[in-house]
């Protein structure tokens, strides 16, 4: 065992002090290692353990929430990290900003590489390791190294993209951006190769079925992809692809089903959406409890060994003070925008979660003032009453190193809001005559309805009378409910943009296409964003401008070892430019 971890410290987690940043410096896994089955366990564990580091999951909350009109940084703090992460809130990015790095990402994306490359080698060694354990193997690998893509698309647009292993430092690792087109394309024939040979979204019975990519996972993974090239693409077949694998993934959670006499919901075998429960229940199932019946795939932090300090230090509070470095925007407030009394949907007195998502506004945090986020930081299960303003309960965990708190990547609220997109993308007409968006507004409402005090008090067709542009509203601001903080707003934010853009060229880099103008981005989706940043809304919108400006730069330590790489036009060097805020 000694020599098991040993080996796995040496390929996995080495450090690189050669001349590559983008691609990790893995030195070669010895030859006598690829000998038995536990070999191959114990690698594909470690390339999930991989993504479970800091730098990974603090930039699933920045990328996401602080760009849009999610998350904002606390005032008054210094040092070169709150400095970088008021570059993101005010989009004034520069290439050295840390959270502009992507080396995490390749380290996993190099980890699933070598498993993919060396796995095979023991099939002939260890009878035990069969044809099946290899694929099963395999599947995971494939879907995981495609969830790290489909960030970095989303993320940087124009990426590197390598399948194969890098071993050694000796090895050419120098590599162009390939264009985002090329790269889903990619994806989606790995993860339909994934999903033929994934097991079963139950295969396990325990935490495993969520902890790494099953079927379930993979489909789910799938239809966010197929979601985001038919956004960008405006190509109907692929929001179709979405619905489809939608439907995979809610069949699956209906036929695996576990009916219980502590549910909190009354069992229905007619029930399309099985695993929902009440929303006061919701949030101790997913956040608390952890693991729960509707979760997918999410990252599993056991507070020993992998502790999730960036939940503790950006969500709740880092060493030292009582603040976090991030707080909801004051938008999730009480008289905020995204919990209305409008068409029964409910405000943040009859919302679940508007009173459980995040605490209102508070000044009993040292220095600091604002709204604290409750969502995988509260490790209390008890909800809110309706008629408190302030959680009664304490507001923070104790800072821990080893914060012990799940990830959820995806859970099925959020691949039904996907279908409703998707669905919503296909409508041409009104309830009245167009089935897609009935259905839209049905998978809409149902989300909805299980997070009021009194589900009867949900909207319905009749008040609401949704075409397919009240639809997509209607969806967007859905999903900002249901998914606060859960690493999904800036995604959804875009896929809206493109959806109303004309002229982007997804088969050329952006470095490709200096010759023409870019394309401008809508709008009304800006206006979304600057929502969050009173007087200076305007200001930092008018940098949000054209196509470009959504992406992060490639970061300056890559432009300067790695000569093919092309940074995004929209940067020019931070060596040259000074910071104007």
């Amino acid at each position: 065992m000694k020599k098991y971890i040993s080996m796995i410290v040496a390929s996995m987690m080495a450090v690189s002090c050669v001349d590559t940043i983008i691609l990790p410096d893995n030195m070669t896994v010895e030859e006598d290692f690829w000998q038995s089955k536990s070999d191959v366990q114990l690698m594909v564990s470690g390339a999930y353990q991989s993504m479970l580091s800091s730098d990974i999951q603090t930039r699933l909350l920045v990328w996401s929430g602080l760009r849009s009109d999610e998350l904002i940084p606390v005032a008054n703090l210094n040092g070169s990290l709150p400095e970088d992460l008021t570059e993101v809130n005010l989009a004034n990015i520069q290439e050295d900003n840390v959270f502009a790095e992507w080396a995490a990402f390749y380290k996993v994306i190099n980890n699933c590489n070598i498993v993919l490359e060396k796995a095979g080698r023991v099939l002939d060694n260890d009878p035990s390791y069969t044809q099946g354990d290899y694929l099963a193997d395999c599947s995971k690998m494939l879907a995981l190294r495609s969830l790290c893509y489909f960030y970095l698309v989303r993320n940087y647009r124009d990426v590197p993209f390598y399948d194969y292993a890098f071993n050694s430092s000796s090895q050419e690792n120098s590599l162009p951006q390939t264009a985002p087109a090329t790269v889903l394309e990619h994806l989606i024939t790995d993860l339909q190769t994934a999903e033929t040979n994934a097991v079963a979204g139950n295969a396990f019975g325990n935490w495993q079925d969520v902890g790494f990519f099953t079927r379930d996972g993979i489909q789910a993974l799938l239809a966010d992809i197929y979601l985001w090239r038919g956004s960008v693409m405006h190509n109907a077949s692929d929001y179709q692809k979405c619905v489809e694998y939608c439907d995979k993934v809610i069949a699956s959670k209906k036929l695996n089903h576990r009916v219980s006499a502590n549910r909190y919901r009354t069992e229905d075998p007619a029930d399309p959406y099985p695993s929902l429960s009440q929303g006061n229940e919701t949030f101790t199932d997913l956040y608390v409890t952890q693991n729960a019946e509707e979760s997918i795939f999410e990252l599993q932090y056991n507070g020993v060994n992998n502790g999730n300090v960036a939940l503790c230090q950006y969500y709740n509070h880092y060493s030292g003070t009582n603040a976090p470095y991030l707080y909801a925007s004051e938008i999730y407030a009480y008289g905020g925008s995204v919990y209305t009394s409008n068409n029964g949907l409910g405000d943040i007195t009859t919302d679940w979660r508007g009173q459980m998502n995040s605490y209102n506004e508070v000044s009993d945090v040292g220095d600091f003032r604002g709204l604290q986020i409750r969502k995988y930081v509260s490790d209390s299960p008890n909800f809110l009453p309706s008629t408190s303003s302030v959680a009664t309960e304490a507001k923070n965990r104790a800072y821990s190193a080893n914060y012990q708190q799940n990830f959820i990547v995806y859970r099925l609220a959020d691949v039904m809001l996907m279908k409703a997109e998707a669905l919503t993308a296909l409508a041409t007409g009104d309830y009245t005559d167009d089935s897609n968006v009935a259905a839209a507004f049905d998978l809409v409402r149902i989300v909805n309805a299980r997070s009021l005090e009194n589900p009867d008090d949900s909207m319905t067709i009749a008040n609401v009378k949704p075409d397919a542009s009240k639809m997509e509203i209607l969806v967007l601001q859905e999903r900002q409910r249901e998914l606060a903080f859960e690493g999904k707003r800036w995604y959804d934010l875009l896929r809206y943009n493109y959806r109303h853009i004309n002229g982007v060229d997804y088969n050329k880099i952006l470095a490709d296409q200096t010759g023409t103008a870019f394309v401008a981005n809508y709008q009304p989706m800006l206006d979304l964003i600057k929502q969050k940043l009173s007087g200076k809304g305007d200001a930092v919108t008018s940098k949000l401008r054209t196509e470009p400006t959504l992406y992060m730069p490639v970061p300056l330590k890559d432009l300067k070892i790695s000569p093919q790489l092309k940074q995004n036009p929209n940067y020019s060097s931070s060596e040259t430019t000074s910071k104007n805020y």
